[in-house]
């Protein structure tokens, strides 16, 4: 089954209710990085909360990152998401921890305690900003927490990747809800009611496959309607150009020194790819200054 999201609506509009499946763009992201579990499992969550707050909140090409810089082993863990694509990388992929206190993999002695940076490109003459403190490093709480204080929006993120015994993403995938104005106390009483039983994300995801019978189980008393479906990819934008105006940033001077070596190599953080110049290309460059 290919990923995609499912955006809808239910209680008249008073609830907002996002649900993803991820499975595949996080075993690709898995791939390119060879992440580790706990790698996996954090970079998993974080470009899911990406892809559900880009949905949630913008309609074109407006962006959002996401970065978590706390002192646990993985070091930042980043998510860079638009409306249907996301890329990402963890800074230390190969991290090896014991599992938590349930039998799970321990996200949130891997992320540790720092702080959680939310930047927003608005396509307007600057991004906004906001950083939080890091709540629990599992992600979920973590995104509740930010949209509860610097949004002022009273929500509940559900994130999960699961993991097989080879690494591979079994599957992947989360929800947002959101309480729009209007809401009932019956209407809250019921979501939290919904949300008491809920075991696990990824138990969720193996019950239900799809984000249209998610959102059903979640809000599906509610009368949910369905606003839109969307694709869901994991693309990253670099290329031998971008990175040619990266190498004519350095300078002249710079860029003779180099210009020495046989070969250079640079790699994409985002998504591992590779780019040689040859010192022909890079004296090519250094003509063309």
């Amino acid at each position: 089954m290919k990923d995609y999201l499912v955006h809808s609506t239910a209680a008249n509009g008073h609830i907002r209710c996002l649900a993803a499946v991820t499975t595949n763009l996080v075993n690709e992201a898995r791939n390119r990085h060879e992440l580790y579990p706990v790698a996996s499992a954090a970079l998993g969550r974080l470009m899911t909360g990406a892809l559900l707050m880009a949905s949630a909140e913008f309609k074109g090409e407006e962006k959002i990152n996401l970065k978590l810089d706390g002192d646990g082993p993985l070091g930042v863990v980043f998510a860079d998401a638009k409306v249907g694509e996301v890329r990402g990388y963890v800074h230390n992929p190969h991290v090896q921890l014991p599992p938590n206190s349930l039998g799970k993999i321990d996200v949130s002695k891997g992320v540790g305690k720092g702080n959680i940076y939310v930047i927003k490109d608005l396509k307007l003459k600057e991004p906004y900003s906001s950083s939080l403190p890091i709540v629990s490093g599992e992600i979920a709480e973590d995104l509740t927490y930010y949209y509860a204080k610097s949004e002022q929006k009273p929500s509940s993120f559900g994130l999960g990747v699961l993991v097989d015994t080879d690494g591979s993403i079994i599957v992947a995938g989360g929800f947002l809800i959101s309480v729009m104005p209007g809401a009932t106390e019956e209407e809250l009483q019921i979501i939290e009611g919904k949300l008491s039983l809920l075991k696990g994300v990824t138990d969720l995801i193996l019950d239900l496959k799809t984000p249209e019978e998610i959102i059903n189980w979640l809000v599906g008393d509610l009368n949910p309607q369905i606003l839109d479906k969307q694709q869901l990819t994991y693309k990253c934008n670099c290329s031998k150009e971008k990175y040619i105006s990266s190498l004519i940033s350095l300078g002249k001077e710079e860029l003779e020194e180099l210009s020495r070596e046989e070969q250079i190599q640079l790699v994409c953080s985002f998504c591992n790819e590779k780019y040689q110049f040859t010192s022909e290309e890079l004296r090519k460059i250094v003509e063309e200054l």
